[in-house]
């Protein structure tokens, strides 16, 4: 339920603390740029700027790295839209229609229809947030075991509804996924697959594979040509096309529903989050609609998918955080690390005796 006293502190709180109101601009800067530039991801961003967070007073200071966070979500999709390359893991789905349409010459409807959804499954996931922290912070802890096995089974089977027509060549990718996963230390500190070679102790690291599969591939893929664009005219950056792929994605509120409430309960699972729900999203999407061959050659409801199921997941993340003090990932991680900066320690404890700053840290986003 909401608590409707801790909702008129929350205005107070912000009423009185303009810094708070005036990092939100600067992070959502840095956030975009951050996520635009393919190998830093959101959490190194983050990171680096979590020291200045040590001058502030806390809210301002979560807020700051919230409004990054938040940037950094549409960032990843720049880069993934107009070269092909994913600017963060859960940008990887936007690139499957994104790309081909700035092919096309529609990157800037692209760009629109990308920036659209994402500012929708962002407000739906701190909507939700905000209506049901509680409920969502017990059902994250009734997860156990027996449930992260079937989460994982059911990321497990993207492959088969993505694997276009090549469904042997998406089977063995899968299966080579699943065990560069295995490599390293578990959560439990066990040793896994390292074959004696103490590097392989810390696994794969995510943004240096993420660079290997996509950008460098991407890379001499683009050394052949001279444009990405064959035609001069659609090389420039247009508003009024732009604005055009806004009305578009407002056309599909279905996918943007649905998108954004996959964003929300996968992102709310911890070790989950925006770099599974994106792809889950898109393959449903593509799964429900009639034309399912059309995804992959520019269909702008794969971008509404992709990009309103990783922005709403930061909503679910965020409650796992602020509800159970539970990071749901490298993010929210960076966020906790400046709770504990603050001499504050997240979880129940945190919601239930400063509601006023968790309102605050909602709406302030």
């Amino acid at each position: 339920m909401v608590d409707f006293g801790a909702v008129g502190g929350a205005f107070e709180l912000l009423s009185e603390n303009l810094a708070a109101w005036a990092v939100i601009v600067p992070g959502l800067l840095i956030g975009l740029i951050g996520g635009a530039m393919p190998g830093v991801s959101i959490s190194m961003t983050m990171a680096i700027f979590l020291p200045a967070t040590l001058y502030m007073d806390f809210l301002p200071a979560i807020l700051f790295l919230t409004a990054i966070f938040t940037g950094g979500g549409f960032g990843g999709s720049v880069p993934a839209v107009l070269m092909n390359i994913p600017g963060t893991p859960s940008a990887v789905a936007t690139t499957f229609d994104g790309y081909p349409m700035t092919q096309q010459g529609r990157h800037n409807e692209a760009l629109g229809v990308a920036l659209v959804a994402s500012c929708i499954g962002m407000m739906a996931g701190y909507i939700l947030l905000f209506l049901l922290i509680e409920p969502l912070s017990i059902a994250v802890l009734r997860l156990g075991p027996l449930e992260m096995l079937v989460v994982a089974i059911w990321g497990l089977t993207l492959i088969a509804a993505l694997h276009g027509v090549h469904m042997l060549r998406g089977l063995m990718a899968g299966l080579v996924g699943v065990l560069f996963g295995t490599l390293g230390m578990n959560d439990a500190g066990y040793i896994r697959g390292t074959f004696g070679i103490p590097v392989l102790l810390d696994g794969i690291p995510p943004i240096p594979a993420i660079i290997g599969l996509f950008v460098a591939s991407q890379l001499f893929n683009l050394i052949s040509r001279e444009y990405i664009v064959e035609d001069e005219a659609s090389r420039k950056m247009s508003f009024p096309l732009i604005w055009r792929g806004v009305r578009e994605a407002l056309r599909h509120p279905t996918v943007l529903v649905r998108g954004s409430v996959i964003g929300i309960v996968i992102g709310a699972v911890p070790g989950v989050g925006s770099s599974v729900s994106n792809l889950l999203s898109y393959a449903e999407t593509r799964r429900r609609d009639p034309d399912p061959e059309s995804y992959g050659t520019g269909n702008p409801k794969g971008v509404v998918a992709a990009e309103s199921a990783n922005s709403s997941s930061e909503g679910g993340s965020m409650a796992t955080l602020l509800a159970l003090g539970i990071p749901g990932g490298g993010g929210t991680a960076i966020l906790l690390a400046a709770f504990a900066t603050h001499n504050i320690v997240g979880g129940p404890k945190f919601l239930a005796d400063h509601k006023d700053i968790v309102y605050a840290i909602i709406f302030g986003n």
